[in-house]
């Protein structure tokens, strides 16, 4: 079996990218080549099995899109790409992530990220299209000091 790396993402990842996003139930309606520039690929020989994305604003960032195919699961990849997502994202000068979720609350607060309440979203992040209107208002939001 070959080995998972994690690296950059590039503009021809989209589609295989989508289709695993959409495979997981998760959006893809604002994901376009353009917004990979932040997104991290596990890649398993020249299959796409995982990713995530940070969309920096200053030294915030929204922590977006964890996947891992089904194929890669039961393995740490997910691990592995919150540890990768985080370091890029400290590297960029992001001081603190947010996140929304739906069905993965347990998982991060396990990460060390805490509920934190809509109303103290900073208002960059308060303004992505995540936040404002893709997610439900019933999803969990969440945040780390990194």
């Amino acid at each position: 079996m070959a080995e998972i790396r994690i690296e950059p993402a590039a503009p021809c990842d989209i589609g295989a990218f989508c289709g695993l996003l959409r495979a997981s139930k998760l959006l893809t309606e604002d994901i376009d080549a353009a917004h990979l520039d932040g997104f991290l690929m596990a890649r398993q020989a020249t299959e796409i099995v995982g990713g995530v994305g940070v969309e920096p604003y200053g030294d915030v960032g929204l922590l977006r899109s964890l996947v891992v195919a089904d194929s890669a699961r039961d393995r740490g990849l997910g691990g592995r790409l919150m540890a990768a997502a985080e370091e890029h994202a400290a590297a960029l000068g992001i001081r603190r992530l947010y996140l929304l979720t739906t069905t993965a609350g347990a998982y991060f607060e396990a990460r060390a990220y805490q509920i934190t309440a809509r109303a103290d979203a900073p208002a960059a992040i308060a303004s992505t299209s995540q936040f404002s209107g893709l997610c439900p208002s019933s999803s969990i939001f969440m945040s780390k000091t990194l």
